[in-house]
Formats: C-alpha cells, sequence, structure tokens
C-alpha cells in the first residue's frame, strides 16, 4: 500500500510542479497589469488571467488529482516532514477548490482587471459610484464561495481560510479588542507631544534621486540581492519564480517611498528565501500565511525602518539624495516618522493608529458577509466608523472606502492580517533581540538579523501553520502585550 502511495505522492509532485510554474505566470501578468499595462487592455488581460486560472483550478479538481489526493494518508509519514507537509496543505487546499465550480473562479478572475480599473478611476474622481457595480458582483461571487465552503461560526469565517488556517474572526476580534483598549489611551497621552514635528509632507525631493535612494535601501539591506524595485499606484511584492523577486513603492512623499521600500522588501526577502531551491513546486517551500509575511513587512517597515539605531546609520546617506533634509537634525527626522497623526489613509498611517485602521475594515467586513450589508450602505458605514475611531470623517471616499485596492481585488479577510502581522513582528523583535545585539544597527547587524529570520522563519516554508510557528519561535501563543510595550517604550524614548 506505502508503495501506491509513494506513487501517487510522485505523481501530484510533478502535476504540482507544473501548476506552480503557471501560478508563477500569473504572477507576472498580475505585476504587468500594476506596473506596465495600457489601461485599454484590462479586458483582454482579464481573459488572459481567467483562462490560466480556470486551467489550474480544473486540474486540482479533476478526477486524476482527486484520486491521487485520496490514496494518500498522512500518517504513513513523520509528523512535519516534508512528505506530511505537502499532503496536509494539499489536502486542505483541494477540500476548498472541489466545492469551487471552474466557471465561478474565471467569472471571478475575469472581473478583477475590470475592477480594478474602474477603482482606479472611482478613487481618482472620488465617486464610490464608479467602482459599486462591479465591487457588487465581487462580492455576490464571494458569498456564493463561502456558501459552498461552508463553515462553523460565521460566514466570515469561510474568507479568513484563504488567508489563516488556524486564526478564526473570533480569536482575531478578542486579540483586536486588546487594542482598543490600549491604543486610544496612547494616543490621549502622546499625540499633542508631537504637534511641533516637522511635517516631512512638505519636504521637497527629486522623484529620480529619491527613486535611487530607495534602490540603495533595498541593495545593501538585502545584501545586493538581485530584487527589482519599480513604481506602481499602490505598492506589493510578487514572485514571478524563484530569484525573480519584483516590489513596487510610489513616490507621492518621502515617506510613502521610503516605507513602502522597506514594507514590501521584507515581503521580498522572506519570498527570496523561501525553500524553493529544495522543494520546487511544493506547499513546504511556500510561505506560510499572510500574518506571518505582513508580520515580516511590517517588521522591516516599522520595527526597523522606524527605529533611531536604523536611522543614525541610514540618515547620512539619505540626505546625499535629499537636500532638504540636510537642515533638519536625525532627531526630529525621528520624532517625525513616528508621528501620531490621527489621518485618514491607511498606507500613510502612522505605527501607533494604524491598527486602527485595520480593526474598522475587519469589522466592516464582518458586516457585508455576516449581516448581508449593501454595497450602497459602504461609504457612510466606513466614514461613520472612522468618526469613532478618528474623530472626525473623511473629506471624500477617496480618503474612505475607497483607498484600498482589497475589495476591488477580491481580497476580503486580507485586512486582520496586516495587524497580526504588526503583533507578531513585535513579539519576534523581543525574542530575536535576546540572541542580536542591535543596540546600534549596520549593514551588519541587518545581515544578521536576516540570516535569523532566514532560518527561524523564511527556511521553515510551509512547515507549520501561523500559531504553531509564533509559539515554535518565541515560546508564546499570539500576544498582543508585546507590541503595546514596544510602542509605549518608543514613544516615551521619542518624547523625552
Amino acid at each position: 500500500m506505502l508503495k501506491t502511495q509513494n506513487t501517487s505522492y510522485k505523481k501530484l509532485l510533478k502535476i504540482n510542479e507544473t501548476l506552480f510554474h503557471y501560478s508563477n505566470t500569473l504572477s507576472l501578468l498580475y505585476w504587468d497589469d500594476r506596473v506596465c499595462m495600457p489601461p485599454e487592455a484590462a479586458q483582454y488581460r482579464g481573459k488572459q488571467i481567467s483562462l490560466i486560472t480556470e486551467y489550474i483550478h480544473k486540474i486540482k479538481t479533476s478526477k486524476t488529482y482527486s484520486k491521487l489526493i485520496e490514496s494518500l494518508n498522512l500518517d504513513d509519514y513523520p509528523k512535519y516532514s516534508p512528505e506530511w507537509v505537502n499532503i496536509r496543505w494539499w489536502k486542505f487546499e483541494y477540500e476548498r477548490n472541489k466545492k469551487i465550480p471552474p466557471k465561478l473562479i474565471a467569472k471571478l478572475s475575469e472581473l478583477i482587471p475590470s475592477s480594478l480599473q474602474a477603482w482606479e478611476k472611482a478613487k481618482k474622481e472620488k465617486k464610490f459610484k464608479i467602482l459599486e457595480p462591479f465591487l457588487k458582483k465581487i462580492i455576490q461571487i464571494n458569498k456564493e464561495m463561502i456558501q459552498r465552503w461552508g463553515y462553523q461560526e460565521e460566514p466570515y469565517e469561510a474568507l479568513i481560510q484563504n488567508y489563516e488556517i488556524d486564526i478564526t474572526p473570533q480569536q482575531i476580534e478578542k486579540i483586536f479588542s486588546h487594542l482598543t483598549q490600549e491604543i486610544p489611551q496612547l494616543i490621549s497621552k502622546y499625540h499633542s507631544k508631537f504637534s511641533n514635528s516637522i511635517d516631512l509632507s512638505k519636504i521637497n525631493f527629486d522623484t529620480y534621486k529619491l527613486e535611487q535612494f530607495c534602490k540603495l535601501l533595498v541593495k545593501e539591506i538585502s545584501n545586493n540581492l538581485k530584487i527589482r524595485l519599480d513604481p506602481t499606484s499602490h505598492p506589493f511584492a510578487t514572485t514571478i519564480s524563484p530569484y525573480d523577486i519584483r516590489i513596487t513603492t510610489r513616490y507621492n512623499s518621502l515617506q510613502s517611498a521610503i516605507f513602502g521600500t522597506l514594507h514590501e522588501l521584507g515581503h521580498g526577502l522572506y519570498d527570496y528565501f523561501l525553500p524553493y531551491d529544495k522543494y520546487f513546486g511544493q506547499p513546504i517551500s511556500e510561505s506560510i500565511s499572510l500574518s506571518i509575511h505582513e508580520s515580516q513587512s511590517r517588521f522591516f517597515e516599522n520595527v526597523i525602518g522606524r527605529s533611531y539605531q536604523f536611522w543614525e546609520f541610514m540618515y547620512p546617506k539619505l540626505i546625499k539624495y535629499v537636500d532638504e533634509l540636510k537642515n533638519i537634525k536625525l532627531q526630529d527626522f525621528i520624532k517625525s516618522i513616528n508621528k501620531i497623526e490621527l489621518q485618514p489613509i491607511r498606507t500613510e498611517a502612522d505605527e501607533t493608529t494604524y491598527n486602527l485602521h485595520i480593526i474598522l475594515r475587519f469589522n466592516i467586513e464582518r458586516k457585508i458577509f455576516n449581516e448581508n450589508l449593501k454595497t450602497n450602505e459602504l461609504p457612510e458605514l466606513w466614514n461613520e466608523e472612522f468618526k469613532k475611531y478618528f474623530g472626525y470623517y473623511p473629506k471624500n471616499d477617496s480618503e474612505g472606502v475607497l483607498q484600498d485596492i482589497h475589495w476591488p481585488e477580491s481580497l476580503f479577510g486580507y485586512f486582520p492580517t496586516y495587524t497580526l502581522g504588526n503583533l507578531i513582528s513585535a513579539q519576534l523583535y523581543n525574542t530575536l533581540s535576546s540572541k542580536i545585539d542591535i543596540s546600534t544597527i549596520n549593514l551588519n547587524t541587518l545581515h544578521n538579523i536576516i540570516d535569523y529570520l532566514k532560518e527561524n522563519i523564511y527556511q521553515r516554508g510551509k512547515t507549520y501553520t501561523t500559531q504553531e510557528l509564533v509559539k515554535l519561535v518565541t515560546n508564546e501563543s499570539i500576544n498582543p502585550k508585546y507590541f503595546i510595550n514596544y510602542l509605549k517604550t518608543k514613544l516615551e524614548n521619542i518624547n523625552r
């Protein structure tokens, strides 16, 4: 029997290796869509993506694939062995895939490029109504998928499982409740102390020079890895293949460009060092989850990227590219990049208030799928929720419900992973700082940090679930206290 299973396992390896090439081709099409493609081509790109997506789905739900999956038994392999990990994820993915008809997948895939173009236009014109018909269709498709997948506690749970298999909305709500208690107190205590901070949004810069600095950041932190950096309207990172990692940022402001680059570089480093060489096309070579992925991006963007130690090292290099910064002291720069602003845009939000933006979206997504909130009610609910957390209403739809790409791209359930990532990054930092001296930061320190993450996070791929990995590395479940303590220490030090 085991011989038959070994034969089935080898066949599945071969099939999935081939399909992985197709998935990487999809990544290239998506990257080109967001970076290079003329808007007029959206309809045709949608069809290209739809055809490949439908093909992958058909193979992974075929009778042949089904028989191979069902012939494999997890108990025949040691727990956490590569075979056990691969079979575990193949079975999980198959059970979800087989419930969704290929035509429904194709319908959604074909709709998304047009939805993204509508979002771009709606955001520019500040009119939600331009996006609404597309978003209504996307939500309806997601609701149909939820019914097919099924759930235990609430419909939204089925969407969370696209990103986290062992964290439920109820668990997320409990974790988030600590933040809604603690963060307003920090805002109340420290917000006014930043009133005399320098406004970096008013700093003039040469876009070309700033782009060169961002490329320098990528080169130095990554130790000369060939990670490509391009401009885009909404920063993202993607893997085209092993050793072809591409990240993007936007140059609408100094902070947006620099911290967008650091954020996406965190994603890029994780992807670069996944064990593709050894296990190409296998689940064990993939990233475990978005929460872990976001913990890496937020680690480099905030924990490292907004620290005094990092800029003590990098600031002399930055001022060579941005002339106006030569008149601003390092301490003033540090205070400015950590300023509590209570501003409306999530991607521009300060570290203290950022998670309130996520909690707002988490609450709205639950209402969409658990309480059947109507699409046309989204702008008003958004504005009311924002007022509750930030004390004022957004000026328009572009500052409110239209600011993110996620819903037009059908990424419901994604947002909570940002905050979970923030919490995990602080928890990892607490553990890492006991093993690596980070009282000062230089290139050697950064490379030692990456080596630590490579060994403890990146190279483990999908061996463990999010909660298993956090506990393995930090000896504790996800605990928001580390993030709160990290914020308290940083805010107190900055405002002494």
